[in-house]
């Protein structure tokens, strides 16, 4: 492995671990409610960001599995 796919499978590590936290504390690192301009930043519940929530989940999921097996599927074909 060199050192990009080290890389590679680090951040998708670190992703899901992330992805996992959010799941079991049933939050979400989001902006604050001023809107995009907004430079606050904290932990908002799964119920009042259900979106944010969720694509938070299914995206960081798919791009961290992807992440982590893309190495070692491209490394045996």
């Amino acid at each position: 492995m060199d050192a990009r796919e080290i890389l590679s499978v680090t951040v998708g590590v670190v992703i899901l671990a992330y992805v996992g936290y959010c799941l079991v504390n049933q939050k979400v690192w989001v902006r604050g409610e001023v809107g995009l301009k907004s430079t606050v930043f904290a932990w908002g519940t799964r119920e009042d960001n259900r979106i944010v929530f969720m694509l938070h989940t299914i995206i960081g999921t798919v791009l961290g599995i992807y992440m982590v097996a893309s190495p070692f599927v491209w490394f045996f074909t």
